[in-house]
């Protein structure tokens, strides 16, 4: 990972501690942290860590984290943001060790939904697409960080030309989960 790539990017809610290492910027996450708006769940969580730019025009962008899950729920993936109310994100995250998934949550005016895929166990490195064309969005991933999947389209109701697009890292449950960005970067 090349640190001046990392020059125009900035955090929302700085995670408990960040490092620079050969292998990429490794990540300690807050105690019960999150990104969810639910109603049904009486939910409003906006403490998750986001590590973001700013973007106007169409893009491709992509993320890769290697990790070990260490509690329920643990999450680090994509994220692609308006404000508080509009966003989405996709992750791996475990309800179980041996039920792992890709989940995906799209927020739109406060309200989030959620979809996901089951993948195999013990899968610790993942990558996540964004491309944006024209206010539509494809999210794929990949377990190499090679071979891409799309996963979902959408498009965010409240879309503006300006966006936040990065990476984040959260741990609704605990304190403490450990996740490294390997990759972050813009295709051509």
């Amino acid at each position: 990972m090349l640190l001046d790539a990392l020059r125009d990017f900035e955090w929302l809610n700085e995670p408990l501690d960040v490092n620079f290492e050969e292998t990429g910027m490794r990540v300690l996450t807050h105690n019960k942290t999150d990104f969810w708006q639910s109603a049904h769940h009486r939910v409003s969580k906006d403490n998750g860590h986001f590590f973001y730019t700013r973007r106007y025009d169409d893009f491709s962008f992509v993320v890769g984290w290697k990790f070990q899950i260490n509690g329920r729920f643990d999450q680090c993936g994509i994220m692609l943001r308006i404000d508080e109310k509009n966003w989405f994100k996709a992750s791996i995250m475990y309800d179980a060790p041996q039920y792992p998934m890709i989940g995906s949550c799209v927020t739109n005016n406060g309200y989030s939904d959620w979809a996901n895929i089951d993948i195999p166990a013990g899968v610790e490195e993942m990558y996540y697409k964004i491309k944006r064309h024209k206010g539509d969005y494809v999210i794929s991933y990949s377990f190499d960080g090679q071979n891409f999947r799309q996963m979902r389209m959408l498009h965010l109701l409240k879309d503006q030309p300006e966006v936040k697009v990065g990476a984040f890292v959260c741990s609704p449950q605990h304190e403490g989960f450990e996740a490294t960005l390997t990759r972050i970067e813009f295709l051509e």
